[in-house]
């Protein structure tokens, strides 16, 4: 038996314990709380554009007119990446909104099927490497944004839908692969966010059904995470949006992934993010850094870090690998 202070000293001790006990349950709980509502956001997203995706179709259906061409034994491949679709800039080096995406997509497509008409691929690859939309991850961005974040991506996968439609008339088969960037993370704040967690995903699921009337048209969702990789006339390319990932590391580090997961070394990647061209290559690995869409933004002008907007176009064969490279300049 305890009596007096000894007494109330353990009465403390227990009290104390039990106010651990229970701040770890509210921690607890209110961690679960946030998984569900991530959950229920994104449930309600994929099936609200699902739904608009196929009413879309109802009432503006994307036409096709296949052209009759004999293709050579090549295969392309056309990367969109950093499009920052509501973003609004407007400094010494570049002006971009919406209006001036969606004016530099038609250009795109309209210079990239000049340059398919000339070598006359079989297939079309084209890779969405992220940031398709602006988002609103932090304060900066939300200010220099157009349209809420929901509004962006719909309106940006409808672009990109239109835009597939039309390259897709000028090849025999177009395949379409997706990962995700940084600017769509559902969680603002970087620290607490967990990267596979991104609204992007979301634009593959609109490409399906508004596609779906074409046959020739494949929507290919990546098996390895934040990674795509595909095969072109039998050369193995990696490719991802680039925001975790240093251009001269890249290739040493997907190629001893795949090789020791897969057993398939990398000869090429490809990677975004950084908006500037570049290229680096590292035992036999070809390193692609492409231009972004939206060109100098904000942030680039205050650091003096100036480019031109633009994407890449590839033409590949089996005797040459990557035959020649297109960086098309959109400004």
């Amino acid at each position: 038996m305890m009596q007096g202070d000894e007494y109330l000293k353990q009465v403390r001790i227990q009290k104390d314990e039990l106010t651990k006990v229970k701040r770890q349950f509210f921690d607890q709980r209110r961690e679960y709380n946030k998984l569900l509502t991530s959950d229920a956001r994104a449930d309600y997203l994929t099936k609200h554009l699902i739904n608009c995706a196929k009413e879309l179709n109802d009432f503006i259906p994307l036409k096709f007119n296949k052209s009759n061409t004999e293709y050579e034994d090549k295969e392309a491949v056309l990367v969109f990446s950093d499009w920052h679709y509501g973003m609004v800039t407007n400094n010494i080096w570049n002006e971009y909104d919406t209006a001036i995406c969606r004016k530099r997509v038609e250009e795109l497509v309209v210079k990239t099927k000049k340059y398919i008409d000339f070598h006359k691929p079989k297939n079309l690859h084209i890779i969405l490497l992220g940031d398709a939309a602006h988002g609103s991850i932090h304060t900066g961005c939300r200010v220099a944004s157009e349209e809420d974040t929901c509004d962006q991506i719909m309106n940006v996968a409808e672009i990109i839908a239109e835009s597939v439609n039309e390259l897709a008339d000028d090849v025999n088969k177009t395949f379409v692969y997706s990962t995700y960037g940084n600017h769509l993370r559902t969680i603002q704040n970087k620290k607490d966010s967990i990267h596979s967690d991104n609204m992007e995903k979301l634009i593959s699921w609109w490409l399906k059904p508004r596609l779906n009337h074409r046959n020739d048209v494949e929507i290919i969702d990546s098996e390895f995470k934040e990674f795509i990789k595909l095969n072109v006339c039998g050369y193995n390319v990696v490719c991802c949006h680039g925001d975790l990932d240093k251009i001269k590391d890249l290739g040493i580090t997907v190629n001893t992934i795949f090789t020791k997961l897969y057993g398939e070394t990398i000869d090429y990647t490809i990677s975004g993010d950084k908006h500037h061209l570049e290229e680096f290559e590292s035992f036999d690995i070809e390193n692609i850094l492409v231009r972004s869409l939206c060109g100098t933004d904000e942030y680039a002008n205050n650091h003096r870090l100036y480019s031109n907007a633009g994407q890449t176009l590839m033409f590949f064969t089996k005797n040459e690998g990557r035959e020649c490279t297109y960086n098309i300049k959109l400004n």
